[in-house]
């Protein structure tokens, strides 16, 4: 971890020290560097251990951390990774401005690659990532959203990019299509299962742990799983007063923990845990054509740590 951790930092490419400067504050601190460590595991797996793919590696952090400034922005964010936001300690237009700088170094770094599969398997993804985000602000307070529209969001949004992380492993190393489709199934199904847990700790977990406001999804009108299954098994007035309150601006702290208290007070939360496990063990159940390694070792125990995270 150390050592993606440099890697990060020494390949910004940038002399200006005022870049450095923001980007040093986004990329070190608690970032799970997920993405980084399912590239570089991936490519053990498939024996392919030369040096430039812990260069390679920081494409999709940077896309991953460009995607996080830019979404602070639109949500107006205070904190990130327990650490004021960019956003708010340089205002929008820096975070903006970052983002696009990580998006166009994470191009720049993955043309050494020298791969078109490479390329485009990063561009479809960041492709997917903008849909999830575009889908997500359109579904802003939809207590009409279903399972599968949620679904269809998280898929774009978190589990492409870990997708992509994991597949352009075997493409790097000229695996076979299998190979390639099994990597790309086991980061898909592992970001499902990420997501899942990411909208169970925003209604459980607490602020010094999560690393952001709990409730903040909520507070910003977003409809997750757990408050989809929470709202099955709600009333009429229930509901009523959840829809009022997520579509009142003068909403206060107070009533948004209430939301929250009756969400937890359901079977939501551990039917949203149930669906990650089972979206794990596909994970587990796509890495079974390899061998047994190290690599595939530390990929399944990435896995269950996904599932029983506290942040």
């Amino acid at each position: 971890m150390k050592k993606i951790s440099q890697e990060l930092i020494n390949n910004m490419g940038s002399p200006i020290p005022f870049i450095r400067e923001i980007g040093t504050h986004i990329l070190l601190g608690d970032g799970k560097l997920l993405r980084p460590l399912l590239f570089i595991l991936s490519c053990k797996l498939l024996n392919y251990e030369k040096e430039h793919i812990y260069s390679l590696c920081t494409v999709f952090e940077y896309i991953h951390v460009a995607s996080l400034l830019h979404d602070d922005v639109l949500d107006n964010a205070e904190t990130r990774r327990n650490k004021p936001s960019v956003n708010n300690k340089w205002g929008d237009h820096v975070a903006i401005l970052e983002g696009d700088f990580l998006y166009s170094r994470a191009i720049a770094i993955a043309l050494s690659a020298r791969s078109f599969r490479f390329l485009e398997r990063i561009a479809i993804a960041t492709n997917n990532m903008v849909e999830g985000q575009l889908m997500e602000i359109a579904h802003t307070n939809d207590l009409e959203l279903t399972r599968q529209e949620y679904m269809e969001i998280i898929e774009k949004k978190t589990a492409a990019l870990l997708s992509a992380a994991c597949g352009c492993a075997a493409v790097l190393s000229d695996a076979e299509g299998e190979a390639e489709k099994a990597l790309s199934d086991f980061g898909y199904y592992l970001g499902v299962a990420f997501q899942l847990i990411d909208d169970v700790l925003d209604y459980t977990s607490s602020e010094d742990i999560f690393g952001k406001p709990v409730g903040k999804d909520l507070r910003e009108g977003k409809v997750t799983l757990p408050l989809i299954y929470a709202l099955q098994e709600m009333g009429p007035r229930d509901k009523g007063r959840i829809k009022r309150l997520l579509g009142d601006r003068e909403t206060f702290d107070s009533e948004y923990r209430e939301i929250i208290k009756k969400v937890v007070q359901t079977n939501a939360i551990s039917h949203t845990k149930e669906e990650a496990f089972f979206y794990i063990k596909k994970a587990h159940d796509a890495l079974s054509r390899f061998d047994s390694s190290p690599a595939k070792t530390a990929l399944t125990e990435l896995g269950n740590y996904i599932v029983h995270r506290d942040r």
